[in-house]
């Protein structure tokens, strides 16, 4: 736990002046203002958190953590869970959407075994920090003690520094595990206080 309140400690607020400063060079360009739609917020955002103008993003990098969930005992997902370690596995041959997407835009995918239920084939393009084989059916009770959850905190970031000394400029994350979007409506349904009604199912008109 001492090693992520250090990591709580060393984040900095956005850099508000400097976005500002972004947005009046963006709307000055010889365009609509506005006209480039998300895309103008996100580099507004990109230079707040970097605290820089004109930042660098020639090192691009996509975390994808993959885990298993006991809710799938409830038979929440239409797969079965043996397919995240297929999933995994066509992650590292290359085959998978971010795999594609990730070639587009010349960024590098890192994948990183967290909790899958079996024991992964070792290669070279696999990071393994194991913290359990799957967490438990928090239908029936806690999906993890909280050691475990602090041990995966810890292994997120011990993945990214050793990332880090390759060098990068940004990242996205991403994850793998059947049952994920049944976890992750409880996890929305707790932070925003929802009925999970209201968070799952279709849209209401």
């Amino acid at each position: 736990m001492e090693k992520i309140d250090k990591i709580i400690k060393n984040i900095k607020d956005l850099d508000s002046g400097l976005m500002a400063k972004v947005k009046e060079r963006l709307d000055n360009l010889t365009k609509p203002r506005e006209s480039l739609g998300r895309l103008e917020g996100l580099a507004r955002l990109i230079s707040g958190i970097t605290a820089s103008e004109n930042p660098s993003l020639k090192s691009k990098v996509i975390f994808t953590l993959a885990s298993d969930h006991g809710v799938t005992e409830e038979g929440v997902s239409a797969f079965p869970k043996e397919v995240t370690a297929q999933m995994v596995y066509n992650f590292l041959a290359g085959g998978a959407a971010i795999n594609v997407l990730a070639r587009h835009i010349g960024a590098r995918v890192v994948i990183a075994d967290l909790g899958v239920v079996c024991d992964l084939k070792p290669h070279r393009n696999l990071v393994i920090k194991k913290i359990n084989y799957g967490t438990k059916n928090f239908a029936k009770g806690p999906a993890m003690e909280r050691s475990e959850a602090i041990k995966s905190i810890s292994a997120g970031i011990d993945i990214f520094e050793q990332e880090y000394t390759k060098g990068v400029d940004i990242i996205g994350t991403g994850e793998m595990g059947i049952g994920n979007t049944t976890a992750s409506s409880a996890i929305t349904a707790v932070f925003t206080k929802k009925p999970v009604e209201l968070i799952t199912g279709k849209e209401q008109a």
